[in-house]
């Protein structure tokens, strides 16, 4: 089965594809999305594990492999024949992993927000993979709301204050904690190939999105070389999920991007 999606706008209008991050669902773009149907023919998709997607699982062993194959799968039988690539978090990584593996023609601009490019040793992976299956666990275990507040105060969401963590966490309540701890070790960032080479070879143009409150992915950024086709832009006071804490700001850099 293809994974759920929806579609807004006219598809006569360049086609963009939304990955959403870990807990989240499609509906995490709709206030970007708000701005850009008119433009765009927008489509937003459910990865395994999450919203309407839930009963789809990614593979233990081949998650990343799994994922790209839905997508795949989803675009073609929406009869979608070119497209720019847009995913946060989680839905970054599997979306570059996706434009580092699969070669898709179709494939026109990825952009990446706030997303890691992969591990390059096996000691940072064997650390990582610890640590998401120490996550995994208590997802599968505890009750959604108990691993969510846990989840919420890792330094990565130390811009969120108590009102907003507690707004986020009862819109991600809904989800179900053994499909999530399933997909948290299916595309475990153990389990991704780095893909610095990537970047500092392809000739597919690609955006990197940031927030300048987000340390982590401000310094990963930071890092990796620019290239000709590689450009990065700074969300001036925002942290690490942009599109939802400045949705209007967010979609008006894609428009700078397309149009």
């Amino acid at each position: 089965m293809p994974l759920y999606s929806e579609q807004q706008g006219s598809n006569e209008n360049p086609t963009l594809v939304f990955l959403h991050g870990f807990l989240g669902n499609r509906k995490d773009w709709q206030t970007t999305i708000d701005q850009l149907k008119d433009s765009f023919h927008c489509v937003t998709i459910d990865l395994p594990g999450h919203g309407r997607s839930v009963a789809t699982t990614a593979s233990i062993t081949n998650g990343f492999e799994n994922c790209h194959k839905l997508i795949a799968f989803t675009l073609e039988q929406l009869n979608i024949q070119a497209y720019s690539l847009i995913g946060y978090s989680l839905g970054g990584r599997i979306a570059l992993d996706y434009a580092r593996s699969q070669n898709d023609p179709r494939l026109q601009h990825l952009i990446l927000e706030s997303s890691h490019i992969g591990l390059d040793n096996e000691t940072d992976k064997t650390n990582r993979y610890q640590f998401d299956l120490a996550w995994a666990e208590r997802f599968a275990t505890q009750s959604v709301e108990e691993s969510l507040y846990q989840w919420y105060e890792q330094a990565i969401f130390d811009d969120l204050n108590y009102e907003r963590k507690d707004f986020i966490i009862e819109q991600r309540s809904h989800n179900y904690g053994v499909p999530l701890a399933s997909m948290l070790l299916s595309t475990s960032l153990a389990h991704q190939v780095c893909a610095s080479t990537f970047l500092a070879e392809t000739k597919l143009p690609i955006t990197y999105f940031y927030g300048q409150k987000d340390i982590k992915f401000k310094q990963l950024a930071e890092s990796i070389p620019a290239t000709d086709t590689l450009n990065f832009h700074c969300f001036n006071g925002l942290g690490h999920n942009t599109h939802q804490h400045a949705p209007v700001n967010y979609a008006n850099n894609i428009k700078k991007i397309f149009i």
